[in-house]
């Protein structure tokens, strides 16, 4: 469970959260193994990428279901974190060990989570409770909307 400090009051996206810090949490585990291979650190760190995505899907569907003020600065902080990925996993293929790959990637997903949940995700959760709006566990428009994506 993720701790208090990170908890945004709106269910889906604490529930999200917490399922991100698990695949980090996994990540931090393989960062004690030896001798780790590529293709190891590749599924690993693809799996908390994806679901990263997922969860910015939910969260920027929910943002423009209240029409949310602050949607597009919290967009573009879920955009920077997919360029930032995607430089640090080119970067470090071409010039470190897999260890070393997984360590500032791990090392880069923790500080950004932070600064994410207490700066953009507190301020949407603050905007929906001056606005009387209910946490949604998961809302309609949310759903549908993932739902359609895949379809």
């Amino acid at each position: 469970m993720a701790q208090q400090v990170f908890r945004t009051g709106i269910p889906v996206i604490d529930k999200q959260h917490e399922q991100y810090l698990d695949f980090v949490d996994k990540l931090f585990v393989l960062t004690g193994q030896p001798n780790i291979e590529q293709s190891t650190v590749d599924s690993a760190c693809e799996r908390v990428l994806a679901y990263a995505v997922e969860h910015f899907d939910a969260e920027e569907a929910l943002m423009r279901s209240i029409r949310y003020p602050g949607y597009e600065v919290h967009r573009t902080k879920h955009d920077e974190f997919r360029n930032e990925t995607d430089r640090l996993s080119a970067i470090s293929r071409k010039n470190v060990s897999a260890d070393e790959q997984l360590f500032y990637l791990t090392k880069w997903l923790v500080q950004w989570f932070c600064v994410q949940t207490q700066v953009y995700d507190k301020a949407l959760a603050i905007f929906l409770k001056k606005r009387g709006h209910e946490a949604p566990g998961r809302p309609e428009s949310v759903e549908g909307e993932n739902r359609a994506k895949t379809v």
